[in-house]
């Protein structure tokens, strides 16, 4: 079974056949897909069990998941798409947009409805995956790969963050099932000259929808923007049959990504683009040499950690984590023939990450997908390769990594859960460093007038401000006319804020209000005001 080929797809019939074939002496890999596929309606009642356990109506506290949701609430509210009463210029505007939508049909004094949506978000994502592999390489694989997925703990913890990942996730997935329905499902009537069939108005809709959901979600969708030209590029080359679609889709893309910037709300009618952007462009332009004198630390890191606690949960250990990133990353490339699509977002996606920004384990839950096959692919065409060494062995191996790529995965929900299902949940999470958030929260909102500034160290400044409703602001933001109105310093205070206060002319002046300390905070927290020194 050469990596490089069409996939092969196995019919296992009847679920009495199915059982026949699991208890022959065919390969293991071929009665893992029997089994996956006989116990398939199993399978999906155990991963609604699973994510139904896990799920504790709480909000994940996050830096960035605290900046939607205030964008989004001033949507709601009227204020536009703003922060701290100025224009935004940093955060996409799809996740602040389903999030004002929320508050607009729910209210903004509970996220329950917000987190039950992103969990949803997380089943439509595991649907789309089913549609996609059921299109590629038939029923047995996707159940397989739809579960593998389910089970991974890097998915499994974005269902239940507010972060624009698993939205983002949702819009390549259904892209990616509507391209592989109309440039790939065939006719057969055809088969002989490869044609594709005739594509359904649902094929379109995922298409077009889904690539809306992704160029409105994260910066990454310019590097999907990339991958997509490159493949139609590569396939009206190929195949001149779909070279009218390729380029029509071409064009289609880029109008849609060029309707984007001029629509974009970071921008409100500047020539320039987002932070996000504006900010590569001026590292890539200015600082090239010192972007790639960082490339060495940024793969050693990829390797030595990212890549294995993406798709396994955890880190293999010395040596087995960059053989397994290694392994994957070769795997992707051979799809490169069939599916070229795939390899390039991949490898767009590795490329931003290494390049542009630090390589973090969510950022890779953009191709996760496609990952989890690559190592499914990997293993079983290890698993034939073998068999005809020693059949026993192959299957042995092939057992070994199977279990591997689970049971990490596995533990780390585990984990995840016993954290979600603690009596008081924020005393568990991250340590208990939010665990007095809400309290700290009430005192800003009932001390500090509405346009009034508080200081605080910058990991707080925007969950404090979700919360409290209040300006609250890191060393490093920018006060309009501080001097104008109040300000006040919440302690304590590290040397980014003291130094912020000295750049302001400023001085910790009497305390506001009760001090507030909960059993994990090493020192209690104290509003203070700020005056002239």
């Amino acid at each position: 079974m050469p990596l490089s080929t069409q996939p092969t797809v196995v019919d296992y019939g009847s679920p009495a056949q199915a059982k026949a074939l699991d208890r022959t002496g065919v390969l293991l890999s071929d009665r893992v897909l029997a089994l996956a596929d006989r116990h398939r309606h199993k399978l999906m009642i155990a991963l609604i069990f699973v994510y139904l356990f896990g799920f504790n109506a709480q909000w994940r506290i996050e830096p960035d998941s605290a900046l939607y949701l205030t964008v989004g609430r001033n949507l709601a509210q009227g204020q536009g798409y703003t922060y701290h009463g100025q224009r935004h210029h940093l955060a996409f505007p799809g996740l602040p947009l389903l999030f004002s939508a929320v508050f607009k049909l729910f209210g903004t004094h509970t996220l329950v409805p917000a987190l039950v949506i992103m969990l949803l978000i997380g089943a439509a994502t595991l649907a789309l995956t089913y549609r996609l592999f059921l299109l590629y390489a038939g029923r047995p694989t996707a159940v397989l790969l739809t579960f593998g997925l389910g089970i991974s703990r890097l998915f499994y913890r974005y269902c239940f963050e507010l972060l624009s990942d698993m939205p983002f996730l949702l819009g390549v997935m259904a892209f990616l099932v509507g391209f592989e329905a109309i440039f790939y499902r065939r006719s057969r009537d055809h088969d002989e000259d490869q044609r594709p069939a005739r594509a359904r108005w649902f094929d379109w809709l995922l298409l077009v929808s889904g690539w809306l959901i992704a160029v409105a979600m994260r910066p990454s969708m310019w590097a999907l923007l990339a991958a997509v030209v490159l493949a139609l590029g590569w396939s009206a080359i190929r195949c001149p049959i779909r070279r009218p679609w390729a380029l029509a889709l071409i064009a289609a893309v880029l109008a849609a990504g060029a309707t984007f910037w001029m629509l974009d709300p970071r921008r409100g009618g500047s020539a320039s683009m987002g932070e996000y952007e504006d900010a590569l462009f001026n590292a890539t332009s200015t600082h090239l040499w010192a972007i790639l004198h960082d490339l060495k630390p940024h793969i050693d890191k990829l390797f030595n950690a990212t890549l294995s606690q993406a798709l396994f949960g955890a880190r293999l250990g010395p040596g087995l984590s960059e053989l397994a990133g290694a392994a994957v990353i070769l795997v992707c490339l051979t799809m490169l023939w069939d599916r070229p699509l795939w390899v390039l977002w991949v490898a767009m996606s590795f490329v931003m990450i290494v390049v542009a920004i630090e390589p973090l384990d969510r950022y890779f839950l953009e191709v996760l997908p496609l990952m989890i096959f690559a190592w499914w692919r990997g293993i079983r065409w290890l698993n034939v390769k073998l068999a005809g060494v020693s059949p026993k062995w192959a299957d042995w191996i092939f057992a070994g990594l199977f279990i591997l790529g689970g049971m990490t995965n596995l533990m780390r929900i585990g984990e995840f859960v016993v954290e979600q299902r603690r009596p008081h949940f924020l005393n568990a999470y991250k340590d208990g460093r939010y665990a007095s958030a809400h309290q700290v929260a009430n005192l800003l909102h009932d001390r500090v007038g509405s346009r009034a500034w508080v200081i605080t160290t910058a990991k707080f400044a925007r969950t404090l401000t979700f919360l409290s409703q209040r300006n609250v602001v890191g060393p490093g933001a920018e006060m309009q006319s501080p001097v104008k109105g109040a300000v006040y310093v919440l302690e304590p205070l590290d040397q980014a804020v003291r130094e912020k206060l000295d750049h302001l002319g400023l001085a910790v002046g009497p305390q506001v209000g009760p001090e507030i300390q909960s059993k994990t905070d090493p020192e209690p927290w104290q509003l203070r005001r700020a005056e002239p020194q």
